[in-house]
Order: structure tokens, then sequence, then C-alpha cells
């Protein structure tokens, strides 16, 4: 009778149960879902499966440089897989994502490559207030450099997971099986507490998007954390017994 009982307990250990509902799942196939997306017409395009992003001539001041999401989330997890594309002079491009976003109020994650330009191979966090661009600021103690070397042309998975004002990013190749952690951070106001995702497009700015999968729970995306890792920390407790 213990065969089956530790089956059990195996099975079990791989396949967490969960009440989390998904709030969206976006393959980008045909044309862009109006029930979940409020996108730009001139930067937002579905082409081949995938949401291709690019803005050849904007700076990014005007209000048809944000594109949101129409689901709003407190508590999330959110998924996707993103390819960074290069401009007319082979740089990569960086990636700009809004979360808890109601319109000019959100809180922003740049990605920049390691082949691109500025703080290369690292995530930048920002937050705004309002319309008022002077709210908009960057939080430059959480520059981040990324634990994996991020390249345009190349396909990645990113993971962020809110609760409350904690935000933990993640991140890894497409064809990898475990993510990395990036950084664990807290706006300790919750200044934006309840929102949408969204994209923010500036100059030369060329990016696709595919796969995206909303939560409203903080820990549903699949990190597909370390199975070795998993089983000796299992074995560790069933010997301790």
């Amino acid at each position: 009778m213990q065969k089956p009982i530790l089956f059990c307990i195996l099975v079990g250990l791989f396949v967490p149960l969960s009440h989390a509902k998904l709030l969206m799942f976006d393959d980008f196939e045909g044309k862009l879902k109006k029930k979940y997306w409020i996108g730009q017409d001139k930067t937002w395009k579905t082409k081949n499966g995938v949401l291709e992003i690019e803005q050849p001539i904007n700076d990014g001041n005007c209000p048809c440089d944000f594109g949101y999401g129409t689901v709003e989330t407190e508590s999330f997890s959110l998924q996707f897989d993103f390819r960074l594309l290069q401009d007319d002079f082979k740089a990569g491009s960086s990636m700009d994502l809004l979360f808890r976003a109601n319109e000019f109020k959100f809180y922003q994650l740049i990605v920049t490559p390691a082949d691109g330009v500025g703080k290369t191979n690292h995530a930048r966090w920002y937050i705004r207030d309002g319309e008022n661009r002077a709210t908009w600021k960057e939080y430059r103690e959480l520059r981040k450099e990324f634990p994996i070397e991020v390249l345009s042309k190349e396909w990645y998975t990113l993971s962020l997971q809110g609760k409350v004002g904690s935000f933990t990013l993640y991140i890894r190749k497409k064809a990898d099986l475990v993510s990395a952690k990036v950084i664990e951070w807290k706006d300790p106001k919750n200044k934006h507490p309840k929102g949408v995702i969204g994209f923010h497009t500036n100059r030369l700015q060329h990016y696709q998007i595919d796969n995206m999968r909303l939560f409203d729970s903080p820990n549903e995306v699949n990190l597909a954390v370390d199975v070795r890792a998993k089983q000796t920390t299992f074995w560790a407790e069933i010997k301790g017994r």
C-alpha cells in the first residue's frame, strides 16, 4: 500500500492545486481582440500569430504612444513571450511594459537588451502619477542587470508577479525550462493598487509579444522550478520523518 501513497505524494509535489482565475490568454492569432485590448491602430499590428509593436517616429509623449488592456487586476501574475527587434542602426529595441495602469497613472518596466542603447541588459522601473510628465520618475535604485544575456532577435519569456505593493520579475529564454529571478521590490505606499496592463512606445522601438497569460493571483505563472532542487528537498523531508 505504500507505493500508491508515495505516488500520490509525488504527483502532489509537481501539480499544485490552484483556485486562481485565468483572466486573459491571448496568442494573437487573427485580429487584435477588442475584449482584451485598446491598442494603437498605427503602431500595434497582429501578424503571423504575434503582436508586433513598432514606433518609427513619435518621441513617447503623444497619447497615441500608450496602448492598454481592458482587464483590471489587483494581485496578479503576468507571463508572456517577447522578442526585441532592431532599428535601422542595428541596435536592439527596448520594450516598455505598463502595469496597474489607469491612463497616465501606472508602474512601468523598461527592458533594454545587451545590444541596445543606454543601460544595456537591464531592467528599469518607473512610476507616473498623472498627465503631468513631471510625475514620471525612475526608481533609480532598482536598476537591475538581467541574470542572463538578453539579445535582440531572440525569444524570451517574462513573468511578473504583483501582490499589494510588492512585485517580482523573472526571465528565461523561451526554449529554457527554468526562469531566473531578476528582482523583487516594493512600493510601500502602493500608489497604484489596481489597473490594467499595457505598452508604451517610443521612437525606434520595435518588438513582438506572444502567448500572454494574466491571472488574478500572484503565484500562478509557470516558473518551472528546478525539479532536481525540489526532489532533493522532498527526499530530505521524507528521511527526516
